[in-house]
């Protein structure tokens, strides 16, 4: 009983952690710079989804660029909060692809208790 009641506790402090902000936008990030789209709406929120579909539509036509984008190398350099509500964060991901640096800006909302990346079409 006693190694249950531990790994259940385990598990659930493992699985808040999953659930912080830096943590979200960094799953995201890797997910979107990989073509990993099952993985892009688990980390979007549900407004999101239409941008995730029209990227993933987009990219039927470039089999070859998705297959690239998935054998990527991802590197998670840094994340910052750079500001955060209780319902609300802006993450900036400092990240590496196959070597090259780059840095975004995620936008977060908390949807039914959990932290979202929300995209919005430009």
């Amino acid at each position: 009983m006693f190694a249950c009641a531990c790994f259940l506790g385990f598990s659930c402090q493992n699985s808040k952690k999953k659930n912080t902000p830096e943590a979200v936008a960094e799953q995201f990030a890797k997910a979107f710079y990989t073509g990993d789209f099952t993985h892009m709406y688990q980390y979007s929120t549900k407004k999101s989804e239409i941008v995730v579909k029209t990227v993933q539509n987009g990219m039927k036509d470039q089999s070859e660029r998705l297959e690239a984008m998935k054998k990527s190398q991802v590197t998670i350099v840094e994340t910052t909060v750079d500001a955060q509500t209780d319902s609300t964060c802006t993450c900036t991901c400092n990240v590496t692809i196959d070597g090259k640096p780059r840095t975004d800006k995620w936008e977060l909302v908390k949807e039914d208790d959990l932290w979202k990346v929300t995209l919005v079409m430009p």
